[in-house]
């Protein structure tokens, strides 16, 4: 009877101490971490809000924007008064930022399932991993060349060049100028100073105008720069229609026996080019190419990124000391993407550092090769469609390509 009355005594203590009604335990504080990729700068968060679903009883906790604190890491919010339990966590939001000194911007979502939150377990760090923020801007194909009319003579003012978003985010191209070499491929001198190191020497720079996001561009679009943004088959049945381009070209000039021609599209912003008439590119491909994202005023680059530099004229028994005057730069941390064009046959070296672009790439194989004509230098693309860029334009680059905006 005894042992009877101390099994029933321990059941119902047993009962009582398992009893549901018992109050769940509340975390006073809990600290939702939110990191973003470290190759961000300048980054704003806006429009967040975090949500915590309790497994069990399925109540929703929310926090808003206002709570997000920014720290060296990204952000973070306190949680205050949560009960104790296992939550599913949503946090999402939208981020602006620069990259390589681009502007950006994208939306995101991340989640963890399952998290324990107790008064020993109370710090939970979220990770924006949805993208990469890799990439940037790219330059996925020149065409340089020109096309050849029925009577097969040359025409090269169908040129273009095409810039690409190689990232997942949207990036604005306001601000990011096109430039051409003032060195030839075809001809070495040792330059006195030597600048390649740290600068790119150029003779031509048209930028992109906006305010910092006027031209936005999508993860995976591209913009077309023309030189003569018209239909060019009115002309030249053979050639292309540009009048859709994004940008062009466009050089005012007094000499009457040179106009271009204002097409539909916005004008590049002129900084600087070494004619007084026309621009082209190279039709050879005598000259690198670059993108670059201009970090100063036109009025401060015009005055303080110009050098003169010295070199050795020799040919045959004759030498001479020269001067290559107002030599126009930009630093090699500015530049998004360079390529290296030449042509085999009279290639002396390179004219963009090797950490921009340690190869080089072509249409024709000789010097004024009759069938470089509607061809161009196009970007290869990985199984992903991404644009491949490893700072080597023999290994980036399909050379000889057939023009992509040509009917073929």
């Amino acid at each position: 009877m005894l042992n009877s009355i101390v099994m029933m005594l321990a059941m119902a203590l047993c009962l009582t101490s398992c009893n549901s009604d018992d109050p769940i335990p509340v975390v006073p504080t809990t600290v939702v971490s939110l990191e973003v990729p470290a190759n961000l700068e300048d980054v704003v968060l806006s429009g967040a809000k975090a949500t915590l679903t309790n497994v069990e009883t399925q109540q929703v906790t929310t926090i808003e924007a206002s709570q997000f604190v920014k720290d060296e890491n990204g952000y973070k919010m306190m949680c205050n008064n949560i009960e104790a339990g296992t939550y599913n966590v949503i946090v999402s939001g939208h981020l602006d930022f620069t990259l390589k000194g681009v502007a950006g911007q994208k939306d995101f979502e991340v989640s963890s399932d399952n998290v324990v939150i107790s008064p020993t377990s109370h710090d939970l760090k979220m990770t924006i991993s949805t993208f990469t923020a890799q990439g940037g801007f790219v330059i996925s194909e020149i065409f340089y060349t020109g096309t050849s009319t029925p009577e097969g003579k040359s025409y090269s003012g169908d040129q273009y060049i095409i810039i690409t978003n190689n990232s997942d985010v949207t990036l604005y191209a306001d601000s990011i100028a096109v430039l051409e070499s003032a060195f030839l491929t075809t001809t070495k001198q040792d330059y006195d100073p030597d600048i390649m190191s740290t600068h790119f020497s150029v003779q031509a720079c048209y930028m992109i105008p906006g305010n910092g996001k006027s031209v936005p561009v999508e993860p995976g679009q591209s913009l077309k720069l023309a030189i003569n943004a018209i239909n060019h088959t009115t002309e030249q049945p053979n050639s292309i229609d540009l009048s859709d381009a994004d940008f062009e070209f466009y050089d005012e000039t007094s000499n009457p026996n040179f106009t271009d021609p204002d097409g539909a599209a916005p004008n590049l912003d002129k900084w600087y080019c070494y004619t007084a008439t026309i621009y082209q590119f190279h039709s050879r491909g005598f000259n690198s190419m670059a993108i670059a994202k201009m970090q100063t005023s036109k009025e401060d680059w015009l005055e303080n990124y110009v050098y003169d530099a010295t070199y050795l004229f020799v040919f045959g028994d004759f030498s001479k000391e020269m001067t290559k005057s107002g030599i126009y730069k930009v630093p090699n941390e500015w530049i998004l993407d360079g390529v290296n064009l030449s042509v085999e046959s009279v290639r002396e070296w390179n004219v963009l550092d090797a950490s921009i672009d340690a190869g080089w790439t072509y249409c024709g194989k000789v010097d004024r090769d009759e069938t470089r004509f509607n061809k161009s230098v196009i970007r290869k693309q990985d199984a992903s469609g991404k644009y491949v860029d490893t700072n080597n334009s023999t290994n980036d680059f399909i050379p000889e390509a057939a023009a992509s905006l040509l009917k073929h």
